[in-house]
């Protein structure tokens, strides 16, 4: 077995470019729709024509917050009927984060105390009802079922939720609803252009209904996109601007027979008028309002050919819709459309998935993973010790198998020098590098359940992880770990280890899973994408699945498999311009299609020979994982130097940029760039920088010492001497690393 000593991870597939104006910040309307044409958003226009064609009616796609495609009237204002569900939800968690509901689970007869009268036959099945019960239609209103035992999409239902939510919660009459609630809370916030409105009808038929244009639509699905912010606004909270896209109804909660049961005495319809209305299965999509691309009991994906991340608002069964694709940076909203069914969303959504697939060139960045980005929605730069293998069976073995290790006091070391990832290994025995008793199992038995004990145990690690911003990349597997003689088949005992997992920690942020270290070393590649699928499945928080060779570049066997999100490199060289071309080539080789690569180096070392070594890969575009760094054994400068990574790296705003060293001048010896844009510079030892295409030009520097941490910032700065280049400052280097931003 190879020992493993760095892990390296590709920036490039781990960021995106939301760019507006200068390309700083992520871009949001304003009054009006900033317009492009697609390829300067990275889009196809013949496959976006195509889409149009097939969706029919009028709509527009945004990508990177601006519109670079419409058809038909995207002004005029129309019903939207089911679609409008959504912003229902919006309301209900308003309410609750403004204190005008109690919680998500407080009953809804507090505000509607009609309910607890209802059904005394069935118990007064009602009075349990909930605000969650609400938003996910398992409220069971009206049909025989009790809260929570099935799924019942019912137009009566929502009409409940709408009068109780806008009547009871916020007060208003729904007569008033638009100037009360909707636009002070809203639309006026998203500057809408076309005047939505919740009276599609009028105040007297069907209160409620939203009447809104395509174009100020997609400016509520930007909202979601940008996880509940709206420029500097948090609108609603991060949590649960994800929430919604995370929480489906559990694929084993069924569809309601229908059988009738009483309801309010004159109880309106929100739309149909049928009588038990029971018109649609959830089929593991169905989150709080919105459809997601989830899995039904038979294991089949809603949308088989979009992306996983996908999730929308359909009304009448697709000709009203706004779709939200978070890994494509994308909006997409239609109205008036000629598709509806599933199916066909599937084939339109597949082609805007095809039509921003456009760039294959040697710069192509891919969306960041959700997870590995800050609060406020920038890009994480990953640089810390990977080398704590066995960090969750340090201490001694507790009678409930949990440990009295020192695991909290080295997550404060690690979080107070500013690294910020740790490498974990959930099963190290049975062939692994750990003991027999390295596994989270009762009484250490693969063939018995998980021990509740030690997930709890590792619960309290992961949250204080979390709270300090350190991404958790966590490997199911120890190389070599075999327990499972199953084939390439992944057998009900590794499935339940695998979903038990999943499920229990998909919720923390900053998180990782990897199939297994050097995972062909016991697993065949068969295995390995049956198990990455298996993750998929369980994970609706929707956190990236990466795979780990034993050595070299190449991925080539898994490259396409949609389960298989980033890519683990080994990569065993001496020298730091070893490691650096080894990674520029995988970052050539990645091309976009994929997530993130992983490298481990031989001999990493510490000191300034590790330093050296952990730049050579961030300047390849690669976060850095060193796996000879185990915390209690590290030098504070050791992790302190990775610190510094981090800071620089941030600061020089690396999203975007990509391996360039050609364009390197004078001393610099590694370059990053997003050409025109940005730069990042470094050189080991040196008194003049350059960077061909930029020093010509007026730009702001950004000047750091990765030795000392001392940075120096200097604005409109053109370079001097032949070439032009830019002198280093007094009290920066010799060893230094420079950012430069094109004025304007």
């Amino acid at each position: 077995m190879w020992r493993l000593v760095v892990c390296v991870l590709c920036a490039g597939a781990m960021i995106q470019s939301q760019q507006e104006g200068d390309g700083r910040q992520p871009a949001y309307p304003a009054e009006e729709w900033s317009i492009v044409a697609p390829h300067e958003v990275g889009l196809d226009a013949d496959l976006l024509r195509q889409f149009a064609e097939l969706v029919g009616g009028r709509g527009c796609v945004v990508r990177h917050g601006r519109m670079a495609y419409a058809w038909g009237d995207i002004s005029r204002r129309g019903d939207v009927a089911s679609a409008a569900k959504p912003v229902y939800a919006h309301f209900i968690i308003n309410a609750v984060e403004q204190g005008l509901i109690e919680s998500f689970d407080a009953p809804v007869q507090a505000l509607e105390p009609r309910l607890a009268a209802l059904n005394s036959d069935l118990g007064h099945k009602d009075r349990e009802i909930t605000w969650r019960h609400m938003a996910h239609q398992t409220s069971c209103y009206g049909v025989a079922e009790r809260p929570g035992e099935a799924f019942n999409y019912n137009d009566y239902h929502m009409a409940l939720l709408v009068d109780t939510l806008f009547n009871g919660a916020y007060g208003v009459g729904l007569d008033s609803v638009d100037q009360a609630v909707l636009q002070p809370l809203l639309t006026d916030v998203l500057q809408c252009q076309d005047s939505p409105t919740l009276l599609a009808f009028g105040p007297e038929d069907r209160p409620g209904r939203l009447a809104i244009s395509p174009r100020d639509f997609a400016r509520f699905g930007l909202l979601y996109l940008r996880e509940g912010l709206w420029r500097d606004h948090q609108v609603i909270s991060r949590e649960h601007a994800l929430m919604v896209r995370a929480e489906p109804v559990p694929p084993e909660v069924p569809q309601s027979t229908g059988a009738e049961a009483e309801m309010i005495e004159g109880q309106r319809s929100h739309g149909s008028r049928q009588i038990p209305d029971n018109q649609c299965d959830h089929l593991g999509s169905y989150s709080w309002l919105w459809w997601i691309n989830g899995v039904d009991r038979d294991g089949r994906r809603h949308w088989p050919d979009a992306p996983r991340d996908a999730f929308g608002a359909f009304g009448h069964g697709g000709p009203r819709a706004m779709v939200v694709l978070p890994g494509l940076d994308m909006v997409v909203s239609w109205n008036d459309a000629a598709i509806d069914t599933p199916e066909e969303e599937n084939q339109a959504l597949a082609l805007l998935a095809a039509a921003a697939d456009v760039s294959a060139s040697d710069t192509a960045v891919a969306q960041p993973p959700l997870w590995l980005r800050h609060p406020n929605g920038e890009p994480l730069f990953m640089c810390g010790p990977g080398d704590p293998e066995g960090f969750l069976y340090r201490g001694d073995l507790r009678p409930d198998g949990t440990r009295d290790g020192d695991q909290m006091e080295l997550i404060n070391t690690l979080a107070a020098t500013g690294a910020n990832c740790i490498y974990l290994m959930g099963i190290r025995s049975h062939g692994g590098d750990g003991e027999a008793t390295h596994n989270p199992f009762v009484d250490h038995d693969p063939s018995m359940p998980l021990n509740e004990a030690v997930l709890d145990q590792w619960h309290t690690w992961f949250q204080a992880m979390d709270d300090a911003g350190i991404v958790i990349y966590f490997f199911l597997y120890d190389d070599g770990v075999r327990i499972w003689d199953t084939g390439d088949e992944v057998g009900e005992q590794e499935l339940a280890y695998i979903r038990g997992v999943v499920e229990r920690f998909q919720h923390h942020h900053h998180l990782v899973w990897c199939v297994a270290e050097e995972a062909e070393e016991a697993l065949s590649p068969e295995r390995i994408r049956r198990v990455a699928a298996e993750i998929k499945r369980w994970d609706r928080w929707g956190h990236p699945v990466a795979v780990h060779l034993n050595h070299g570049i190449d991925f080539t066997p898994y490259a396409d498999d949609p389960n298989i999100d980033q890519f683990a490199v080994q990569y065993n060289v001496p020298t730091p311009e070893d490691l650096h071309s080894g990674m520029v080539e995988a970052w050539r080789r990645a091309r976009g299609r994929y997530g993130l690569n992983m490298s481990e180096c031989s001999g990493h070392g510490t000191g300034e020979h590790a330093r050296h070594m952990s730049w050579a890969c961030a300047m390849a575009g690669a976060h850095v994982m060193i796996l000879s760094m185990d915390i209690a054994g590290t030098a504070v400068s050791d992790m302190q130097d990775c610190g510094r990574i981090i800071e620089f790296m941030e600061a020089a705003q690396f999203s975007g940029m990509s391996p360039h060293d050609e364009l390197a001048l004078a001393d610099a010896e590694w370059v990053l760039a997003e050409p025109g844009v940005r730069c990042a510079a470094y050189t080991r030892n040196g008194s003049r920088l350059g960077v061909a295409g930029f020093c010509d030009r007026p730009c702001d520097l950004l000047w750091f010492d990765p030795v000392t941490g001392q940075s120096l910032r200097q604005e409109a700065v053109t370079g001097q001497g032949e070439p032009l280049v830019w002198q280093v400052p007094e009290g920066i280097g010799p060893e230094v690393a420079v950012s430069a931003v094109v004025r304007g």
